[in-house]
């Protein structure tokens, strides 16, 4: 039987949300598609190159919304919408930030397109080509790791009822988890809090870099010495 590797990406897609990543196996995946489980690594030689194929697929959704910024769009605006795209592509399959971490970009391509496309919008802002890649491996790896303790989260009532109770060792936490709760706070406005530290950081050092190239550079109609 032919094996089509999308095909078999999107198999494990479905198991992934019916029983989880640490139940998933490639044996179970090969079962699944009705063939053993070296037909399947003949098309992928381990459980990443797997996983990595998965990751590729469900970015699908990201990617298509990935174009540049428009003319009259600030980069960081930009920025925020593609990495908002980027945890609900993840969100959408149970344990999806788990199955991407650690992926390898030559092969789970659109996470690698992301990141190429994130590294030429922050260039193309005045960030040198080196800092502009740091920043964006920075943003990527921000959203999949909190997105990973986002889908480990306990329940919203789960939280609360642990933050009030008396076994519960960190009062101020307490108090601050108990407003959050109250203020109606959800995991998205706490994704994109998060998300506003690290571009507002990034705007900081666009704007002392640039001041600083005015700085060196001589006045209109001056003269140099």
């Amino acid at each position: 039987m032919a094996i089509d590797r999308e095909a078999a990406a999107r198999t494990a897609l479905r198991l992934l949300d019916d029983h989880g990543l640490d139940k998933l196996t490639v044996r179970r995946v090969a079962s699944e598609l009705g063939v053993k489980a070296p037909a399947l690594y003949w098309h992928f030689d381990s459980k990443r190159a797997l996983l990595d194929q998965m990751t590729d697929a469900m970015l699908t959704s990201a990617l298509a919304e990935l174009s540049r910024p428009v003319p009259s769009q600030p980069w960081w605006q930009w920025l925020e919408r593609t990495l908002g795209s980027l945890r609900r592509s993840l969100l959408v399959h149970r344990d999806g930030a788990r199955v991407a971490i650690g992926a390898d970009v030559t092969r789970a391509r659109t996470l690698g397109t992301l990141i190429e496309r994130t590294t030429e919008v922050l260039h193309d802002a005045g960030f040198s080509l080196g800092d502009a890649s740091r920043a964006a491996g920075a943003l990527v790896h921000f959203v999949l790791g909190r997105t990973v303790e986002e889908q480990a989260r306990p329940a919203p009532d789960t939280e609360r009822a642990t933050a009030c109770g008396d076994q519960f060792p960190f009062p101020t936490l307490a108090r601050a988890l108990s407003e959050r709760h109250a203020s109606g706070s959800t995991p998205e406005d706490d994704f994109h809090y998060s998300l506003g530290i690290m571009l507002a950081g990034l705007r900081a050092l666009h704007r002392q870099r640039g001041a600083g190239h005015r700085a060196e550079s001589p006045s209109a109609g001056g003269k140099t010495r």
